[in-house]
């Protein structure tokens, strides 16, 4: 008896520990101010607001200088600004007449959305106008809206030049992979931008390591050869090897190591963002961010806040009313029914589950469900003929046959491209998952008075 008490009292604690960190959170102290860690809830555009931002071809030109062979020059000029002998000068456009075809509209409106989920983004709508190759994107209001629209406009050219002569050593067309990764060190965790090259790159990285090193000749005096790392001709750094790369991967530092997880979850978000552009092809079109609007949520959030309270109300009823008919049982199962609630909304943090407005219909299919479960519960425990152990079996039992084919269309739903669809599909999920497992530990725990 001593030791069902022990373990009420636990489980009481536990459901009040979850009950705090997932209506109020876990604020740890960053720096001069405190942060909650846990994620955000990821909210539909519908809920959250839209970023609408208008992608339009580039149709300006560039100065072009060529040597008397035809080649590219960086330095075809005099001081004065006139060409030297033998160089010449063309206007180009970025985008040539060639190239703006339907076949590059789409393939850059592919490698645009292979970005955005890379990114994780899930909700997210497409439009592209084939006349004249303009993308309307539609994306969810955060804080990460502002960056990923920057990025998504990179054509994604990555090349590693000779610093000196610009003399392109390495491009895009041998990468084979390019990701984000860390190690531990002494000094604290320390990110990298990894980039895995295809045979033939690996052949030419090996080759560039030999090459590109500190040299000290007899006198001592030491030559350093450099090599430039860029994306759309922006130089990310310049770097020299200390040791020859022979396993085809090469990996560049981002940042230095560190302690502070928000600045270790920054470098990585860096290296993230360069691995995907690098990663996603390049994109035969370049763009340019013409508008960038805000659209309000669909909902009024003043509505929104008056249907939650509205439901809140409705439960608060439910729960004092089971309270009062039950006693001590009912205070029990109301307190438990709370912290399942809880425990979903942590889930559904943690899982990253786009909520939507129509995931709040799911939701409260959910609060109903759960509350019939407990309620069969507390019915059945007034029969003192049935031990606990009949009552759950009998509880889950009937239950199976209806949350068992909501559990299928559930997942069904989950693999839709329709965010509204999926969206209650994966919360139906993962509810319906919760339910179950934490009613069986928490819930059945707490009610039986079996000695």
């Amino acid at each position: 008896m001593k030791n069902n008490r022990l373990l009420k009292t636990l489980i009481i604690l536990i459901i009040i520990a979850i009950c705090l960190i997932s209506f109020v959170g876990i604020f740890v102290k960053d720096k001069n101010q405190r942060i909650n860690i846990l994620p955000d809830y990821l909210l539909s555009t519908n809920l959250s607001g839209a970023r609408v931002a208008k992608l339009d071809v580039d149709t300006s030109s560039n100065e072009v200088i060529y040597d008397s062979e035809g080649n590219v020059s960086q330095d075809g000029e005099n001081e004065d600004g006139t060409l030297k002998e033998g160089y010449t000068k063309k206007e180009e456009k970025v985008n040539p007449d060639e190239i703006l075809t339907v076949e590059n509209y789409e393939k850059s409106k592919r490698i645009i959305e292979k970005r955005l989920k890379e990114y994780g983004v899930q909700d997210f709508n497409l439009r592209l106008n084939n006349n004249n190759g303009q993308i309307i994107l539609e994306l969810p209001e955060n804080s990460n809206t502002d960056t990923l629209l920057a990025n998504i406009t990179y054509v994604g050219k990555f090349e590693i030049l000779d610093s000196d002569t610009k003399e392109v050593l390495l491009d895009y067309s041998k990468v084979k992979d390019a990701k984000a990764v860390y190690s531990n060190t002494d000094f604290g965790t320390r990110v990298f931008l990894s980039i895995e090259f295809n045979d033939e790159g690996k052949a030419k990285l090996e080759e560039i390591t030999k090459t590109y090193i500190e040299t000290t000749d007899e006198e001592g005096n030491k030559t350093t050869k450099k090599i430039s790392i860029n994306i759309d001709d922006e130089t990310l750094l310049e770097t020299y090897f200390s040791e020859t790369i022979t396993n085809g991967t090469l990996q560049l530092s981002i940042g230095s190591a560190s302690t502070d997880s928000e600045e270790i979850a920054s470098y990585l978000d860096q290296a993230a963002q360069v691995a995907t552009l690098i990663d996603s092809n390049i994109m035969p079109i370049k763009y340019n961010l013409d508008t960038n609007t805000y659209l309000s949520s669909a909902l009024n959030k003043d509505i929104l806040q008056i249907v939650m309270y509205i439901i809140i109300a409705i439960v608060a009823i439910a729960l004092v009313y089971e309270c009062v008919k039950y006693k001590l049982k009912g205070l029990l199962a109301s307190l438990s029914y709370i912290g399942c609630i809880a425990l979903l909304l942590i889930v559904l943090r943690y899982t990253n589950v786009v909520i939507s407005l129509e995931a709040i219909s799911a939701l409260i299919i959910l609060l109903i469900l759960n509350y019939t479960f407990v309620k069969n519960i507390l019915e059945k425990l007034e029969n003192k003929d049935l031990s606990i152990k009949e009552i759950t079996k009998q509880v889950y039992l009937k239950y199976a046959w209806i949350l068992f084919p909501l559990l299928l269309v559930s997942i069904t739903f989950t693999f839709m491209s329709w965010i509204p669809v999926s969206s209650i599909g994966m919360v139906m999920f993962w509810g319906i998952v919760t339910i179950y497992i934490y009613n069986y530990i928490i819930t059945v725990t707490l009610l039986n008075d079996e000695k």
